[in-house]
């Protein structure tokens, strides 16, 4: 199992009419999917889709190669939750979250601290009717403002060697202010 290396990008934000981030540019076949509203931006591949959801509370972001306005799902692509929290701590939720992931799936963990960021991650596989799902799961919690984002990239096994080689680039340039 290869660990992540996860280079977190601190935006720099500037001010005009459209308070755009100031990123690097994006590795050949990728653009950079802004998320004004968690001043955040993150990987996608040419060609893939996005769509964002908001379900009591959680802010859901999909960066997908199938587009899940038609199919209403995905098979390979990152998902991204972005958790709030008032009460309980982003890093112990955060922590808790991957060791429970490699409880239920004898998955590989490891955790890491980034700037002002706790890490904590975890490859695993599920199996159910519909065949086995590789999955690389991250936790990012921001300690500051006490929010959790969840990484979830994910493709059939089949074809993880192949959707790795995208997903990986996504997985370790995340862009995230840490004042959201």
């Amino acid at each position: 199992m290869k660990k992540i290396t996860l280079l977190i990008i601190v935006v720099t934000f500037f001010t005009n009419t459209l308070c755009a981030i100031d990123l690097p540019k994006p590795p050949s076949g990728f653009t950079w999917q802004e998320i004004p509203e968690l001043k955040a931006a993150f990987l996608r591949p040419d060609g893939w889709f996005f769509k964002q959801e908001a379900n009591k509370g959680t802010l859901a972001y999909f960066i997908t190669k199938e587009d899940m306005n038609k199919t209403g799902e995905f098979e390979t692509g990152l998902t991204v939750n972005v958790f709030r929290l008032k009460q309980e701590s982003a890093v112990d939720r955060g922590k808790t979250m991957i060791d429970q992931m490699v409880l239920k799936d004898h998955g590989t963990k490891w955790a890491r601290t980034v700037g002002s960021f706790q890490e904590f991650g975890c490859q695993m596989e599920d199996t159910d009717s519909t065949g086995t799902t590789v999955m690389q799961a991250l936790t990012v919690a921001n300690p500051k403002t006490n929010t959790l984002y969840l990484f979830l990239f994910e493709s059939p096994k089949s074809d993880w060697d192949v959707a790795w080689k995208l997903g990986k680039p996504i997985m370790d340039s995340l862009a995230i202010d840490d004042d959201y």
